[in-house]
C-alpha cells in the first residue's frame, strides 16, 4: 500500500480529525455459503469534535471536505461494490449527527467479497487477494477462514507524526455469525458467542498496523 493509499484512506475515515474511531466488519454466512455483509465505520465518540471541524475549511494542511463531498465519496464506492459479479441488495447509511457511515450488501459466496476488496485495491494488491484470499468458506469442511495480507508497517512509519497519531485509539471488530455452532477458532483474541452461533475478534488498528496482533482467524464448525 502506497503513502498515497495509506493517506486518502485516513481521509476518507473521515478524514484524519479524531483517533478515536471503530471500523465493524460483520458477516452473517448461510448454510450455502451465500449471506449478508455490513461495513460500519463509527466515529461517534469523536462527534462533538468532528462537528466543529466540519465547520473549518482546512485543518493540519487537509481541506475540511463537506457533508456532500462524504455522500459523494460513499455513493461513488456503492456504485462499484453493485457493479461486482454475485453482489446484490447494497444500502449505505450516513449519520452525520453520531458521524456513522454504514454499507451493507448480500453476497452468493466468499468470492464475491474478495471481489469487492479486489476492485478497490491496487493492481498489486488485487493479484494477492486473488492468490490469496482475505475470505474462504469451505462448505464440505464447515470452515471459515479471515485472512489478512497487507502489510502497510513500513508505509505507516514514513507517514507524519500527526497522521499516525489518527490510529492511536481507532479499533477494529469483526463479528462472524453462522448457521452452525462454532467448534474452535483459531485466533486467541476471539471469542466467542454464548449460544456458539457467533465469533468476535476487536483489536487495536496500531496493533494490526505494527503486526503486534492478527485479525487473522480459522473458524471450524460443528457438521
Amino acid at each position: 500500500m502506497s503513502y498515497k493509499q495509506l493517506t486518502i484512506i485516513s481521509v476518507l475515515t473521515l478524514l484524519l480529525f479524531t483517533s478515536c474511531f471503530e471500523f465493524v466488519e460483520e458477516i452473517t454466512f448461510n448454510n450455502d455459503g451465500s449471506g449478508s455483509a455490513v461495513i460500519t465505520v463509527n466515529l461517534s465518540q469523536s462527534k462533538t469534535k468532528l462537528a466543529s471541524i466540519m465547520l473549518l475549511d482546512s485543518i493540519n494542511g487537509y481541506k475540511v471536505p463537506s457533508k456532500l463531498d462524504i455522500q459523494k465519496h460513499v455513493s461513488k464506492a456503492v456504485e462499484k461494490i453493485k457493479k461486482t459479479s454475485g453482489i446484490s441488495n447494497v444500502k449505505k447509511s450516513i449519520d452525520f449527527k453520531e458521524f456513522i457511515v454504514t454499507i451493507s450488501c448480500d453476497f452468493k459466496n466468499v468470492e464475491s467479497i474478495n471481489s469487492v476488496l479486489e476492485s478497490f485495491s491496487s493492481k498489486a494488491e488485487a493479484q494477492k487477494i486473488k492468490k490469496h484470499r482475505h475470505f474462504s468458506f469451505n462448505r464440505a469442511e464447515k470452515k471459515f477462514v479471515r485472512s489478512h495480507h497487507f502489510n502497510i508497517g513500513k508505509e505507516f512509519q514514513k507517514t507524519k507524526s500527526q497522521d499516525r497519531e489518527v490510529f492511536e485509539n481507532a479499533s477494529y471488530t469483526g463479528i462472524y455469525r453462522f448457521s452452525n455452532p462454532v467448534e474452535s477458532c483459531s485466533n486467541d483474541q476471539a471469542r466467542v458467542s454464548k449460544n456458539k452461533k457467533a465469533v468476535m475478534l476487536r483489536v487495536m488498528a496500531q496493533d494490526i498496523i505494527t503486526n503486534k496482533q492478527t485479525i487473522k482467524n480459522s473458524i471450524q464448525l460443528y457438521n
